[in-house]
């Protein structure tokens, strides 16, 4: 019987890939033999215990060791596989600088689930504008998602932040999906998708986020409702304001009126009027008398203009609307200095007052 020739071509073809795997092996027990020495041994609690840094070089030992293990289906493949996952989840929310992978400030990612929402902890000499700057929002969506009046924040403040542009959002018991789209502008189905809740819904009090969302001006925590009816008359009929919205207060505008007063805002409209037409109530004889027209007729353009009251009254007309109301835009309206809002004089009142034309 003849004996079968022993095959060392196959020996040969497979002797690299056997000493590799020897000296890979090695490599990654003596390494490990060193970490356990010196008490730094590289698995879940470095990276839960370790609030600074995570080394790339540590992120890919964990690549090779959950690989190996994998390969040669160690009984731990299934921990060294979710440290690997776990530490390449650090380094996606994290910034890598120097060959470290540094933790971003943030201090509760509970809410991370839920379109990005993360809590944030305000550091030492933030500003809210340098805070809007990293994560690529507005300080409006900033002050809208954390019910701010103001800009101002201090170190140790908590802000819920969003990881796209967009607001965060409370849900209220009488809300539906359908409802917020609608009212913060986006759609029904991208508010379910960047909020996972497709099958879950929403519940009063959870926080949503809302992609590009803007809050109505009524909602704005820096909305100031008016508090006071102040009515204008002329040749003794009462002009009611409808459809009133707040457009909030405006600072230096400049001009050679006083700051904040009804003359202020109709001359930063109309900047070819004179600069020396005197209190409200003189503004329509002024006018006239340097050969701007002046009637009872209203156009888009026109300065509205009424003698009532200690010093009268003047606006700027934003449009004329085809019921013959027309749209106007004021400052102090309502005693409050530089507030300035948006409403509708009824086609009734339109006639008392006098309108100041371009030339």
């Amino acid at each position: 019987m003849t004996k079968k020739k022993f095959n060392f071509e196959i020996i040969k073809r497979i002797a690299p890939y056997i000493l590799s795997a020897v000296v890979v092996l090695g490599v990654v027990i003596v390494g490990s033999a060193d970490k356990k020495k010196s008490g730094t041994l590289l698995n879940l609690d470095v990276f839960s215990n370790n609030s600074t840094v995570l080394t790339t070089d540590q992120l890919s030992e964990l690549y090779i060791v959950a690989n190996l293990a994998d390969i040669i289906n160690l009984a731990s493949i299934d921990d060294m596989a979710s440290n690997y996952v776990i530490a390449n989840v650090m380094s996606d929310v994290g910034q890598i600088t120097d060959g470290h992978i540094e933790k971003k400030p943030v201090t509760d990612t509970s809410n991370l689930s839920r379109g990005g929402i993360f809590e944030y902890t305000v550091q030492e000499g933030e500003t809210m504008k340098d805070i809007a700057a990293r994560y690529g929002l507005t300080t409006d969506q900033i002050r809208w998602s954390n019910n701010l009046k103001t800009t101002a924040i201090s170190a140790g403040n908590k802000l819920y932040l969003s990881k796209q542009p967009g607001i965060v959002y409370v849900v209220k018991s009488s809300d539906t999906i359908e409802s917020i789209a609608k009212t913060y502008g986006s759609n029904v189905k991208e508010i379910e998708t960047l909020n996972d809740l497709e099958l879950t819904g929403i519940s009063s009090g959870m926080r949503i986020f809302i992609k590009n969302g803007t809050l109505p001006v009524r909602e704005r925590p820096e909305y100031v409702a008016p508090t006071t009816t102040y009515n204008y008359s002329y040749l003794g009929d009462t002009s009611t304001r409808k459809n009133v919205e707040n457009l909030g207060y405006r600072y230096g505008l400049g001009g050679p009126y006083v700051a904040g007063q009804c003359t202020q805002w109709a001359w930063y409209n109309r900047k070819d009027l004179p600069s020396n037409l005197g209190n409200a109530n003189n503004w329509a004889r002024k006018a006239a008398a340097a050969g701007f027209p002046v009637d009872h007729n209203p156009r888009a353009g026109d300065v509205f203009q009424t003698t009532a009251g200690w010093y009268g009254h003047v606006g700027y007309v934003e449009a004329v609307n085809g019921d013959g109301s027309i749209v106007v835009t004021e400052m102090n309206y309502y005693y409050r200095s530089f507030l300035v809002i948006r409403a509708t004089i009824p086609a009734s009142a339109v006639k008392n007052f006098n309108y100041i034309h371009k030339k």
